[in-house]
């Protein structure tokens, strides 16, 4: 029987609702699809990764970017979890950016692209993931909100079916802005499309204030993943934002899932991590 509304026990504990994102480092990821991959840097994959996040930053949760998986062959995937599993790490969330054309006037393309979220989902299912992360539907006219979730609605469907919420992301200053992604949200008028709020993404659509607001939207909506950091390299430039603030924010709006260290301003991603956890632990 198909749940009505998605189900989590979520952790109370502050550790233990604390993951870290492969996509800092994702010059350093193993995978056949990883286009970020630096030879000169030793590498590692998925399950080398799992270890290094619980060994290294002493949390259990961990986010892989799609790119970075070395397969999406089911078989392999069941051997990931099974790494995952016995070094005591678990799934929060994967981020999907494959190219879809889910907006497309030629019917294979559609399909084609709402299949291939369907084998993310399941791919989430045996991770035991509680969410994907895709971005909106693209349409010629991307004010068409309406036409979007029209072309979204068979992963959806799917996902309810298989009991895996869909996040949304604020990640683009236009297509995936915080005011597309509610509008968006509150179109599909299910609960299984959410919100992934990133603490700084906004400041590519303006200042702090305009940053915190978007974030606070987004909170509204959101269920499981939230991505932390507290700067952005906008335009070459290093801007920060409050994670006091940010937290702040989180708490008043009852949330209570994972927060997934996303370093993304041009520093060492294993410094800025440790920071990053050292932060949320006194904030959270």
């Amino acid at each position: 029987m198909t749940a009505r509304s998605p189900r989590a026990n979520f952790p109370i504990a502050p550790r233990a609702r604390i993951a870290v994102a492969t996509y800092p480092f994702r010059a350093v990821m193993d995978a056949p699809g990883n286009p970020d991959r630096d030879p000169a840097k030793a590498g590692m994959d998925l399950a080398a990764f799992a270890k290094l996040v619980k060994d290294e930053f002493k949390v259990s949760g961990i986010e892989p970017l799609h790119s970075h998986f070395s397969s999406t062959e089911p078989g392999q995937i069941v051997k990931l979890r099974a790494a995952f599993d016995a070094v005591g790490v678990h799934t929060v969330n994967i981020p999907v950016d494959e190219p879809v054309e889910l907006c497309s006037q030629v019917e294979e393309k559609r399909n084609a692209g709402n299949a291939s979220y369907r084998r993310w989902i399941d791919i989430a299912v045996i991770l035991g993931s509680p969410s994907i992360r895709v971005s909106i539907p693209t349409c010629s006219d991307t004010s068409d909100i309406p036409k979007a979730i029209q072309a979204l609605q068979p992963t959806l469907d799917y996902a309810r079916e298989k009991g895996i919420v869909v996040n949304l992301e604020n990640d683009d200053p236009v297509l995936s802005s915080a005011t597309r992604i509610l509008a968006a949200i509150q179109q599909a008028n299910t609960p299984w499309l959410r919100a992934l709020p990133d603490f700084a993404n906004s400041l590519m659509g303006g200042d702090e204030r305009f940053n915190t607001t978007a974030v606070k939207q987004m909170f509204a909506h959101a269920w499981n993943i939230t991505h932390v950091k507290d700067a952005e390299v906008i335009k070459g430039k290093r801007e920060t934002v409050s994670l006091g603030e940010l937290f702040t924010i989180a708490k008043a709006s009852g949330y209570r899932g994972y927060y997934s260290m996303e370093s993304d301003s041009e520093v060492d991603p294993f410094a800025d991590t440790r920071h990053l956890i050292e932060q949320t632990l006194l904030l959270m």
